[in-house]
């Protein structure tokens, strides 16, 4: 569980470097490493930051900043153990910076709802506010945030991650909801249904099966069109599309 930078000159064809990652900072109990994984990576005013799940004794949302995806700046773990899906909004709301995230603990987590942190500084936290958790069927085990939330007109467009337990395990499938852009931690829309689920080979065989995880996902502005990338089984890379307007329309006809 290591994190790599990676180009495209088309956002399909990736090289990714072959060392991991190595963190600047002036502290060595914040940049001492054990482990990392289910990074996002977010714009906000003059730098790009990366969340993800940082090893230190046990599970929490590490936080970085770079301008140029080589030279990686870590500052103070976000949260507490234990914590994971550490996904920051893309600009400030009513001026603090603002995380989702899903507090856990150290194992494989058989339980978890979403919750919203703000910080004036990027390194406290506070003002936790629940956001929604689980519901029967496809997301009864356990949610989480998946990519960066997109803004739109009728709120911040959330792409999530939600767990069943079955016979076979954990299934992880991907679901949508609308947020409120002033109070994000009001759903003013949830989809009943998945958007994305366990289906082709690649997404039910590999290292750990029947996973489909959304981490990143790309808005054209012009287009409206999304460009959705998810884990598959937690072995390779999967790529989908879908358009602000449609997913948005879907979720309002589907809420409950």
């Amino acid at each position: 569980m290591q994190l790599h930078s990676g180009r495209s000159k088309d956002g399909i064809n990736w090289q990714i470097e072959p060392e991991r990652i190595k963190f600047q900072g002036d502290d060595p109990e914040v940049v001492r490493w054990e482990y990392g994984y289910d990074p996002r990576v977010c714009w906000i005013e003059d730098r790009y930051y990366v969340t993800w799940c940082n090893g230190y004794h046990g599970p929490t949302i590490g936080v970085a900043w770079t301008t140029d995806f080589e030279v990686f700046h870590k500052m103070e773990n976000a949260f507490l153990p234990c914590n994971r899906n550490g996904v920051l909004f893309p600009r400030k709301i009513n001026g603090k910076y603002a995380m989702l995230s899903r507090p856990s603990d150290k194992v494989h987590t058989a339980f978890g709802d979403i919750f919203y942190s703000e910080s004036p500084d990027m390194e406290y936290w506070g003002h936790h506010r629940f956001v929604m958790g689980t519901k029967p069927g496809w997301q009864c085990t356990k949610i989480g945030a998946g990519p960066v939330p997109i803004e739109t007109t009728e709120g911040w467009l959330l792409i999530y991650h939600g767990v069943l337990t079955s016979c076979n395990g954990y299934v992880y499938s991907a679901g949508a909801a609308v947020l409120d852009l002033d109070e994000p931690w009001k759903v003013r829309y949830r989809a009943e249904p998945y958007i994305l689920s366990p289906q082709e080979i690649y997404e039910c065989v590999g290292d750990v099966p029947n996973v489909v995880f959304p981490c990143a996902a790309l808005a054209d502005a012009a287009t409206g069109r999304i460009a959705i990338y998810y884990g598959c089984a937690d072995t390779v890379t999967g790529l989908a599309f879908a358009h602000v307007e449609e997913l948005v329309d879907f979720i309002k006809k589907t809420s409950e």
